[in-house]
Formats: C-alpha cells, structure tokens, sequence
C-alpha cells in the first residue's frame, strides 16, 4: 500500500467506519454482508422452499374448506324446498287450532255476556247461592 492509500484510509474511511450514533457504520456493512451472503446460501434457499410449500398446502386446504362450506350450503339449500312445505304444513295447523280456540273464546265471552246481564236484571242487590258458586268456580 502505498502512502497516497493509507492516508485516504486514515484521513477518509477510518473516521466514516468508526463514527457511531448509536451503532457503528462498520457494524451496518457487516450485517448487510451478512444479509447478502445469506440470501444466497443454499440453507436461505430451502428455508424459503419449505415456507413457499407450508402458506401453499395452507391455502389449500382453506380452499377445500371453503368448497366443502358451499357443496353443505348447495345441499341445504336443495332440502330447503322440502323444509319451506314442512313450515307451511305446521303453519296451516297452527292455524286451524287459533280459530278453534277463538271461536271457543268467542262462546264462552257470550256466555259470560248473559250471565252479567241476568245478574244486572235482577236488581235486588241479594246475593244468593248459585251467584257465590258461579264467583267461586271463576
């Protein structure tokens, strides 16, 4: 080396790779030949291989999930068919017994109607037996 070169180094490099913030410069040049020197390497290489294969095999299997999802949804959407006459059957039952159990009601509100107005035209203020036990059976 000659004279010119080692006072370039004294004068220029050494102060650029000693000057530190917080870390050294020369502790950035290591690590980013490091980083180089690691991307090429065979072992970078099969670690980037064995992930590659590992987000594949899981986006497969998230696509058979979500095939299996659809081919469930397309079979119940098939035997809904059967599902909505089933539904229609139970609300035509329900019906039917609603209007019985009104027209029941309905009988038994006329009923009561005649009863109140049997009491309302004896107006004599007495209350005699068949009132207490009609009261009581309510």
């Amino acid at each position: 080396m000659g004279a010119a070169t080692g006072l370039f180094l004294k004068t220029w490099v050494l102060p650029i790779l000693t000057f530190g913030i917080t870390l050294p410069v020369w502790a950035f040049l290591a690590g980013g030949t490091w980083l180089w020197i690691d991307k090429t390497s065979a072992v970078r290489h099969a670690v980037n291989t064995a992930v590659s294969r590992l987000v594949a095999g899981a986006e497969l299997d998230a696509l058979q999930a979500e095939l299996i999802e659809q081919r469930r949804l397309r079979a119940w959407s098939d035997g809904k068919a059967d599902e909505a006459s089933k539904i229609a059957a139970d609300e035509r039952s329900a019906r039917v017994t609603l209007e019985t159990k009104l027209t029941q009601t309905d009988a038994e509100k006329r009923k009561a109607e005649d009863d109140l107005a049997a009491l309302q035209a004896r107006d004599d203020g007495v209350v005699d037996q068949w009132l207490l036990d009609s009261l009581h059976n309510r």
